[in-house]
């Protein structure tokens, strides 16, 4: 590589274009700082690319045929033959191209500079961008925000070979179906892509070390989830060894969770934390005086809306507004069978009320013949607010933005309960699950004392 000594000022400087990177670096242009903001790929990090959108366009796309099979008892004609993947990855590499796009345009729409290249520091206020094979640049900065995001991690026992033995976003753009699968992991990405594939004709096994399914979300929720994906055709192999799988499936996903991509960052040269854990900050997301870190490369929940969020805050913080991440309710969701969302506390106890309504009782639910899911709402005893929401069944990762907003403000049982919801919508079960913790339910029987 060519070096010199030569530097480039940058007010902002912003490493990574992802989800965390670029709203920040669109918020503090907004807000009056000169921005550089340096990304190795494309914007959109790998939510946008390889993550978030392309896992659920597929999930969308198997979802649909499994919607017309549903349908088929009530005179909807039968699915004719097996979708065609190849056309598929055309439309989603053309929605995801669209997508970078726009943000390209936003950041330029407010004076972001970009530059393409992998970085690294060289000092405490010095970073070197790698902007071609021969060629490097230097920038010495007033601020910089780390938001270079996560990788996937490895299972010993299943080494990747990027074409049988693959991390999830690589089996995201095969091209056909395999005819066995065995996808390891117990979280949400191994469940979304179970069930996606077992959608669309492949036979599944899902494996894990453990004993159930999305093991850091309400007991409900695994269950509901282990239920769904049967349905749906997926062998669930629970307290297993999921190596013992690999011989007799075709092709195999692992889905061993995500790692801080900090390695190569040379934080030790900038007098920052080192080594491969997440990074520690502030709630005003502070490493350093002048050093900043949002998105994966702080650790879990590894969310790329948990991202944008901090990336608002960065933004308004490096631009002198006062701001904090203090955030009570952050959800999460899962595009599978069925939809699964889940936000605040999920533990029971002497001091919560919980109020749980059947899809089954549900009129919307019924027309859809889609009865299997669930409102779980937990409130404080004392005093009545909500405290968390549980929710499966179609467009529950849509609705858990109402819980989500009624733990931010405050509401109580009383507050859901009397604010209507349309009829006949999928949205009702929050009134009528808060009815069932007040012992006032309508549309299902009181439970016994």
């Amino acid at each position: 590589m060519v070096a010199g000594d030569q530097s480039d000022p940058a007010d902002v400087l912003i490493l990574g274009g992802g989800p965390a990177g670029y709203v920040c670096a669109i918020r503090a242009a907004q807000n009056g700082r000169a921005v550089t903001l340096v990304e190795r790929a494309r914007v959109g990090g790998v939510c946008l690319n390889e993550g978030c959108i392309p896992s659920k366009h597929l999930a969308v796309f198997a979802a649909a045929k499994a919607s017309a099979e549903r349908f088929a008892p009530a005179g909807m004609p039968a699915f004719a033959g097996q979708p065609d993947l190849v056309a598929f990855q055309k439309v989603r590499a053309s929605a995801i191209d669209g997508l970078v796009k726009g943000v390209e345009g936003l950041l330029a729409g407010v004076g972001v500079t970009l530059i393409r290249g992998s970085a690294w520091f060289v000092g405490r206020t010095r970073v070197c961008v790698a902007v071609g094979e021969e060629s490097v640049r230097y920038f010495d900065f007033k601020d910089v925000v780390i938001a270079t995001g996560s990788c996937a991690a490895s299972v010993p026992g299943l080494p990747l070979d990027g074409d049988r033995v693959v991390e999830a976003s690589r089996a995201l753009e095969w091209t056909s179906a395999p005819a066995s699968l065995l996808v390891t992991g117990d979280d949400y990405v191994a469940l979304e892509l179970a069930v996606a594939f077992a959608r669309l004709g492949s036979k599944v096994t899902i494996a894990t070390h453990s004993d159930r399914l999305l093991p850091d979300f309400d007991p409900d929720l695994s269950r509901a989830a282990q239920r769904g994906a049967a349905s749906a055709g997926v062998e669930v192999a629970l307290s297993s060894d999921p190596a013992s799988f690999a011989d007799g499936a075709e092709r195999v996903i692992v889905s061993a969770g995500r790692v801080p991509n900090v390695a190569d960052l040379h934080l030790h040269a900038a007098g920052l934390t080192t080594g491969h854990a997440a990074l520690e900050v502030d709630d005003h997301l502070r490493l350093d005086r002048h050093a900043y870190a949002i998105g994966d490369v702080t650790g879990a929940p590894m969310l790329a809306h948990r991202a944008y969020a901090q990336g608002r805050v960065a933004g308004d913080i490096l631009g002198g507004r006062p701001a904090a991440m203090d955030v009570r309710a952050m959800p999460r969701v899962v595009y599978a069978e069925p939809e699964i969302a889940t936000v605040g506390q999920t533990d029971a106890g002497p001091d919560v009320l919980v109020g749980r309504f059947p899809l089954a009782a549900l009129g919307r639910a019924v027309i859809e013949s889609s009865t299997q899911g669930f409102a779980k709402l937990v409130f404080a005893r004392e005093g009545g607010m909500l405290i968390g929401a549980h929710l499966a069944g179609p467009h529950a990762t849509d609705l858990i933005a109402e819980m989500a907003l009624a733990i931010e403000m405050g509401a109580t049982a009383d507050d859901l309960a009397m604010t209507v919801h349309a009829h006949p919508t999928f949205a009702e079960p929050a009134a009528e699950a808060a009815e069932v913790a007040l012992g006032k339910p309508i549309h299902v029987r009181p439970r016994k004392p």
